[in-house]
């Protein structure tokens, strides 16, 4: 299966206050769609805003504010389900799965 590193663009963007993450990531799915959406599902949190404001769209889904590349790398096995690979959960007692 692909490996993704999702790498911010545009961090002002204030849509970014629904997403606990605000970094580079690398995720295995089987394409961009689906790792935009395993990276939504890993990081998004609900956000408050004042009425009239605007709605707030999830950053990790938008490619405006997220580029996705398909990569190559050692250190990640290619095989197996759909998630976030790096930053690594593990170790993390209180950190919920972040398998899709």
């Amino acid at each position: 299966m692909p490996l993704w590193r999702l790498k911010p663009i545009d961090l002002s963007d204030p849509n970014w206050e629904g997403s606990s993450h605000k970094g580079v990531i690398i995720v295995r799915a089987g394409n961009e769609e689906q790792a935009r959406q395993v990276a939504d599902k890993a990081f998004a949190v609900k956000t408050r805003f004042p009425p009239g404001h605007g709605v707030l769209a999830p950053p990790w889904l938008r490619p405006a504010l997220v580029s996705a590349e398909q990569i190559s790398d050692p250190r990640f096995a290619s095989a197996g389900p759909d998630e976030v690979l790096e930053p690594s959960f593990e170790g993390q007692s209180q950190a919920p799965s972040r398998r899709v």
